[in-house]
C-alpha cells in the first residue's frame, strides 16, 4: 500500500478557504496553485463572499498544477437564494463541476450559534479598519418553513443545481434543515455533501447521517474542526473514526477545511488528518477511499 505522503498526492481536497476575502485567507489563488504544485491532486476552493471560479479563470494553468473547483455560497453576498449566481459561476466552469454550499454565516443556525452580537466578530478579521454589522440587521437565512417544508425560492435553487450538473454542500445549515434538504436533492439525483455534520453547531445524529448515506450522500469530516477546537477533548480522534466505520468509508470524505492564516496548505492539513486517523486505526486503503475515490466519484472525474 502506498505511504501516506503519496497518497496525499492523489488527494482531492473539496474544502478550502481562498483569498482574498472578508475574512483572513492564507491563500490568493497564484499563491496556493505555486505553493501546491506536485503536493496534491485538487483543491475545491470556497469563500463566504465570492464565486471562485473568477479568481481560478484569471490564472494561467499548467499541467503538473493542482485541479481547481469553483464553488459558490449562498450567502447574502451573493443574493441568497439566487439561481442567476449559480447559473453564472456554472457557465463560467466550462464543463468543470461547481459546488454549491448553502448559507454558512447568514445561515439562521450559524448566527444563532456565533455566540456574538455581530454577523462576523471583528476578533475573526482583526482588522481596524473593518466595520463589523449587527446580526440586528439581517433576515437570517432557513431553507424549511414552520412545516418543515423547503420554500419555492430554495427548491428554484436546487432546479439550477439540477440543471447545471453541480454539487449541493449543505454549509451551515441546522440538521434539521440540512435533513430535509439533502432528502429533497437526493431524490432530484443531485450529488450531495453533508457539510460537516460532526461540528458541534449542527451535530446531526449519527443515524440521520448513516440514512442520508444509504440514499447516495457523502459525509464529510474536515482536519479543522479537530485541529481549531474551542477545547482538547472536543471531536476525539476515536469517535470520528467510529462514525466513519459506522455510515461507511465509501460514503464519507476527508477534507481540510483551512486557509485560515494561523493553519497548514491543504497538502499539509491532509497529512496531518491522515496520519492522526491512521493512528487510530483508520487503514491506508480506507484514507485512499475518503481522500481518493469518493471526491473523484462526487466529481466525475478518472
Amino acid at each position: 500500500m502506498v505511504e501516506i505522503n503519496q497518497l496525499v498526492k492523489e488527494s482531492i481536497d473539496l474544502h478550502y478557504h481562498i483569498g482574498p476575502d472578508i475574512l483572513p485567507r492564507r491563500d490568493t489563488v497564484e499563491t496556493l496553485v505555486a505553493s501546491e504544485r506536485g503536493k496534491i491532486k485538487g483543491i475545491a476552493l470556497k469563500s463566504h463572499a465570492f464565486p471562485t471560479i473568477s479568481t481560478i479563470n484569471t490564472i494561467k494553468k499548467r499541467e503538473d498544477d493542482p485541479l481547481l473547483i469553483g464553488s459558490i455560497t449562498l450567502n447574502y453576498f451573493m443574493g441568497g437564494f439566487n439561481p442567476s449566481a449559480i447559473y453564472a459561476s456554472a457557465t463560467m466552469s466550462k464543463g468543470s463541476h461547481l459546488i454549491v454550499w448553502f448559507p454558512t454565516i447568514h445561515a439562521e443556525n450559524h448566527l444563532v450559534k456565533n455566540h456574538s452580537e455581530y454577523e462576523i466578530p471583528p476578533d475573526w478579521v482583526k482588522d481596524p479598519a473593518f466595520k463589523p454589522r449587527l446580526k440586528s440587521e439581517l433576515k437570517a437565512i432557513k431553507v424549511t418553513d414552520w412545516n418543515n417544508k423547503l420554500f419555492d425560492k430554495c427548491n428554484r435553487v436546487l432546479k439550477t443545481i439540477k440543471d447545471t450538473g453541480s454539487i449541493l454542500a449543505t454549509g451551515h445549515l441546522s440538521w434539521q434543515e440540512s435533513y430535509v434538504l439533502a432528502n429533497e436533492s437526493l431524490k432530484m439525483g443531485i450529488k450531495t455533501i453533508i457539510t460537516h455534520p460532526m461540528q458541534r453547531d449542527i451535530a446531526m445524529p449519527i443515524d440521520k447521517q448513516k440514512e442520508l448515506a444509504k440514499k447516495g450522500a457523502f459525509i464529510e469530516h474536515c482536519y479543522i474542526m479537530w485541529l481549531d477546537r474551542d477545547h482538547p477533548e472536543d471531536y476525539p480522534l476515536e469517535t470520528i473514526k467510529r462514525d466513519m466505520e459506522e455510515v461507511g468509508y465509501e460514503k464519507c470524505i476527508i477534507t481540510t477545511d483551512a486557509g485560515q492564516i494561523r493553519n497548514p496548505s491543504p497538502s499539509t492539513s491532509l497529512e496531518e488528518y491522515m496520519n492522526l486517523l491512521n493512528g487510530v486505526g483508520v487503514s491506508k486503503e480506507d484514507l485512499e477511499t475518503m481522500a481518493v475515490d469518493n471526491p473523484k466519484k462526487i466529481l466525475g472525474v478518472d
